[in-house]
Formats: structure tokens, C-alpha cells, sequence
């Protein structure tokens, strides 16, 4: 690259190029509108003049398009496999969404739902009325299935919460490693000493054994062999019960995802919280000042936030389609333990 002697401007980038002013532009923002060869040749001139955007005008560029409605084209698509409307989505999800509504407003955008199903042609026709309608940006909430056939090269999209396999996009969650070794190092300064870790199989398998593995590691430092406190994994659809894991390993707390769901299964049991078992949840939802369950307290809110803030600027920088290893960007939204109900001191 080499220093201008003058200002290297989009008219004068036109001027060289043999293009509209406006060419320069939607090239310089990777639009594909613009033919690809074209769109190359205008970035590599732009690169060996030395060009830098104006920031005042990317500013004005931010604000008219906050201040400015543009139908679908100004449209965020929230992907998501539920069978049931928003009202019916877990509290987290409901959070994240109302998150993500509030912050689209304040950029000039507007949210819409849209139910993906697990088929490629359901999918692929969903990627085909998205791209048709002009919508440019997708959240992926939540997605329960491994992979989702899009015609990924016409959107800039994001998934928020758990991974799903295929393709890798960029990301925005809370970061397990830190949760679990926060509710472990709250509970022992309780005073719980045997403490045991349950989750729901899938969902571990989902978030590649981060939490497992954190759980381990915390066994590892108290010098607790793993044998002596196994982890305890349930299916969802299946009719299990912890009781015969929490008495033949003597746990005096757990930790678990859905604390509430893991309290319904020791009614009628002698295990009563917190008198002589202590609960914890590892995505409890950020609420008021007080709470029925320990556990750490999750702002799901900001989390839907920052997803929209992540889309918006890859749609602004024209940043399509799936990234490449190296380029894929990954937000972790930290929360708070919060002590409610469901622990006490030992």
C-alpha cells in the first residue's frame, strides 16, 4: 500500500475505476450486489491507494439507518425448531428474544420468528423466501438439530445459546467453564463438601463436554476421585429418578441445569431443600432481587442484545455467509451466582 499525497476518496477510487460512486461504495461493503470480479478489483485499488473510510460518515451512515424504516430489508429473522408460539418458549428464550427486539428497534430494524424444520427442502425454501423478502440478517436461537441447510452465502447469521454441529458460525452464549467453576467455588464456601453434578445428555453432548470437563477438574483440585462422585446424565423423555445417585454417593448439594424440574423429583422422598441437600442451577434467569434457586443468574436479555449488535455489524461490514476457521468470533456474556432458596450455609 502506498501513502496518498491526496485524500483517497470513493469518488476518486470511481473516477480510476471506471464506475459510479455508488459502485465504489456498495463494493467497498462486500455487497453482492455488485459482480464479484468487479467487486475484487475495486477493493484491491482500494487497498493500493491507501483508502480508510471516513468515520463521520460511517457514523451518518449508522444513524439514518437507525432513524430510517426499510421495510424487510431492514428485517432481523429469529430462526427456531419450537412447536408452540414465543409465549410458550423456556423463560431463557423468551428473554433473549425480548432482548433482541429492543436492541433491533434501537438500530431501526425489526424482528420476525420464523419455525425451521429438520428436512433440507423445509429449509432450503425457508432460505429462499428469507433471500426473496430482502432480509439480510438471522439469529439462530437455540436450534435443537445438528445441522440446517441455508443458502448461507445471502445472510450474516449468528447463533445464539447452544451450539448446533454444522456449519460453524459466529457465536454468542455464556461461557460453561466459568459458570460451573463459579457454583462449585459458592457451594464449598458454603460448606457443601460432596457435591454432584447432573445435566441433560444431549446437552451435554451439545456444549462439546465443557461443563463435564470443568467438573472433573474441580474433583481433580479437592482430590476427590471421580469414581466417588460420578457425574449423572438423564434423558429428558425418560422416566428417571436422581434418588438412587444422591443416596449411594452420600452428595450433600447438586448442580444441575433445571433445578425446579430436579426438585419435582424428590417429592416424596426424605431429600428436602435445602435441610439436608443443597440445589444449584447453571442457567438460572437474570430476575428482581430475589430468587426461588441458587445458581448462576444469567442476563438472557443482553445476551439477545449483543446477537443483534453481532449481525448488524456483519451486515454493515458485508461479512456473508460461513466464516472461516480463523475468522469465526465467539461473545461470552458473564452473569452472577445469585443465592436463593435452594442453599444455605453448612
Amino acid at each position: 500500500m502506498t501513502s496518498p499525497s491526496y485524500p483517497v476518496t470513493t469518488a476518486s477510487l470511481a473516477q480510476e475505476a471506471g464506475v459510479s460512486q455508488s459502485t465504489v461504495s456498495l463494493a467497498l461493503r462486500n455487497d453482492p450486489r455488485v459482480r464479484e470480479s468487479t467487486r475484487l478489483r475495486i477493493q484491491a485499488l482500494a487497498e493500493e491507494r491507501g483508502y480508510v473510510p471516513d468515520p463521520a460518515l460511517s457514523a451518518l451512515v449508522a444513524y439514518r439507518a437507525r432513524t430510517r424504516k426499510a421495510g424487510d430489508f431492514g428485517k432481523i429473522a429469529v430462526l427456531h425448531d419450537f412447536d408452540r408460539k414465543e409465549s410458550g418458549f423456556p423463560v431463557p428464550l423468551r428473554q433473549q428474544v425480548a432482548g433482541m427486539r429492543e436492541r433491533a428497534r434501537h438500530l431501526g430494524y425489526d424482528v420476525e420468528l420464523f419455525r425451521v424444520y429438520p428436512d433440507q427442502s423445509g429449509s432450503m425454501r425457508l432460505s429462499s423466501v428469507l433471500h426473496a423478502r430482502g432480509i439480510r440478517g438471522l439469529v439462530l436461537l437455540a436450534l435443537r438439530m445438528p445441522t440446517l441447510f441455508m443458502r448461507w452465502e445471502h445472510f450474516s447469521a449468528v447463533v445464539i445459546g447452544e451450539y448446533f454441529s454444522e456449519p460453524r458460525l459466529n457465536h454468542v452464549n455464556h461461557h460453561q467453564g466459568t459458570i460451573l467453576n463459579t457454583i462449585y467455588a459458592e457451594l464449598r464456601s458454603l460448606g457443601y463438601r460432596r457435591i454432584g453434578f447432573c445435566n441433560i445428555g444431549i446437552s451435554e453432548e451439545r456444549k462439546h463436554h465443557i461443563y463435564l470437563g470443568t467438573y472433573l477438574k474441580c474433583l481433580w483440585l479437592d482430590g476427590i476421585p471421580v469414581e466417588d462422585s460420578p457425574p449423572l446424565f438423564y434423558d429428558e423423555a425418560a422416566d428417571w429418578s436422581p434418588v438412587p445417585w444422591i443416596r449411594r454417593h452420600k452428595f450433600d448439594a447438586v448442580m444441575t441445569m433445571f433445578p425446579m424440574a430436579f426438585l419435582e423429583k424428590l417429592k416424596g422422598t426424605r431429600y428436602r431443600v435445602p435441610q439436608n441437600l443443597g440445589l444449584a442451577g447453571y442457567s438460572v434467569p437474570l430476575q428482581g432481587s430475589e430468587y426461588p434457586c441458587s445458581g448462576y443468574a444469567i442476563d438472557h436479555h443482553r445476551m439477545g442484545a449483543a446477537a443483534v449488535d453481532m449481525v448488524q455489524s456483519m451486515i454493515h461490514q458485508g461479512r456473508r455467509g460461513v466464516p472461516r476457521e480463523n475468522e469465526l468470533s465467539d461473545l461470552y456474556i458473564r452473569g452472577q451466582w445469585v443465592h436463593g432458596k435452594t442453599t444455605r450455609a453448612q
